[in-house]
């Protein structure tokens, strides 16, 4: 990681505070200061919170001038941006206030002023922990639609078992569709354990761990959705997030089916997590009303760089054209997917991937797409049979 690339956000409600905290990040030679907010979030989507998931910065200093309202701008920012480490200056120092602020998200706590030479120690423990990450992190691939039945779990699987044969790859399929998933009946598996025990073990998970909640299927490691239905539990995002760590170091690339109902703070947390996040609809009126809203809501999160739009069940004589469909979702087109319904009910029926099941135009789209959102070269002598658009 360039020390450039090192960004910091500022809240503080003293115009004094902003400034000598900015002067003193400026002096380290490690990172600048992009965004400075002067209230703060009491809400995901005010003003303040919206402007630092924009700028996305990798380290936010808090000055905890109010505890309560400090505290909840905590919340807020580690639920929007889970991966953008947070700094705390404050006056008071004991040690209940501190455990507070960690349970809050907060990495890092300061007395007030913050010491020169301290601010400097933890802006490098930041770079040193993301270079050593950097290093072994897989990529996550987010997979939803704005409509149900749209194929976007039939899309989360076949991008998972396309990639599985590529060199040193080990993928993962994650099932958080909910409330209760498909991807276990979709791959004729029983499995012993699910989403929940992993959530439930969040605190203690490693790789060792995770590898033995999973279920095996053509060559992926798949972690279905709960067997039954159930509410979400309190600190469930939370607990997600910390899995999702663990997952990112075990897996070289991750996919996750993930409904678009799901709660705002799961899409905020897991499209941060993201590397890409893939929009699945279909070229038709209902599926394309859908989509739009749920793109808007996905941008004002910040995510827009994110987004891949994948076109389901696509045909040379569909009545909207692939210019009017971006033009009404604002977005460009990034991939088709050939209609081929009855070859992926047979599939399902099966309980084998279309893209291991047999070599049709629709197996050979999956496995283009999954290569290129993995950026993976595909081998020369398998490039006969893949056609790249």
């Amino acid at each position: 990681m360039a020390l450039t690339e090192i960004v910091v956000g500022i809240l503080s409600p003293s115009a004094e505070t902003r400034e000598m905290l900015s002067i003193q990040v400026s002096a380290t030679g490690l990172a600048t200061v992009e965004v400075e907010a002067e209230q703060y979030c009491a809400s995901y989507g005010d003003r303040w919170a919206r402007r630092f998931a924009e700028v996305r910065p990798n380290i936010i200093i808090v000055d905890m001038e109010d505890v309560q309202q400090a505290l909840q701008t905590l919340h807020v920012l580690h639920a929007t941006l889970p991966e953008t480490w947070l700094f705390v200056s404050s006056a008071a120092n004991d040690s209940q206030l501190i455990i507070e602020t960690m349970r809050a998200g907060a990495r890092e706590f300061f007395p007030k002023p913050i010491p020169p030479r301290t601010l400097a120690q933890a802006i490098g423990r930041y770079i040193s922990e993301k270079q050593l990450r950097q290093k072994n992190v897989g990529k996550i691939y987010c997979i939803t639609s704005g409509k149900g039945g749209v194929g976007a779990t039939t899309v989360s699987i076949n991008l998972a078992t396309s990639l599985a044969p590529a060199p040193d790859t080990q993928v993962a399929l994650i099932d958080l569709s909910g409330p209760i998933g498909d991807t276990a009946a979709q791959l004729s598996i029983k499995p012993q354990f699910t989403i929940s025990d992993v959530l439930a073990s969040a605190s203690r998970l490693d790789p060792v761990l995770l590898e033995s909640f999973m279920s095996r299927a053509h060559g992926v490691a798949v972690l279905p959705g709960p067997k039954e239905f159930q509410p979400r539990q309190e600190g469930e995002a939370d607990a997600l997030a910390k899995a999702l760590e663990v997952v990112a170091r075990t897996y070289t690339h991750t996919f996750i089916d993930l409904s678009s109902f799901a709660d705002k703070e799961y899409l905020r947390m897991i499209g941060g997590m993201a590397a890409n996040v893939v929009v699945v609809s279909t070229p038709e009126l209902p599926s394309l009303w859908r989509t739009e809203r749920l793109l808007r809501f996905l941008r004002a999160m910040g995510l827009n760089d994110k987004l891949r739009l994948v076109i389901n069940r696509s045909r040379k004589k569909d009545e909207i054209s692939d210019s009017e469909i971006e033009q009404v979702l604002k977005h460009q087109i990034y991939w088709k997917l050939p209609n081929s319904y009855y070859g992926t009910i047979e599939a399902i029926n099966s309980g084998s991937p279309v893209a291991s099941a047999n070599h049709s135009d629709l197996a050979h789209s999956y496995r283009d797409l999954a290569y290129k959102l993995a950026e993976i070269t595909i081998p020369e002598k398998r490039r006969g049979l893949f056609r790249f658009k």
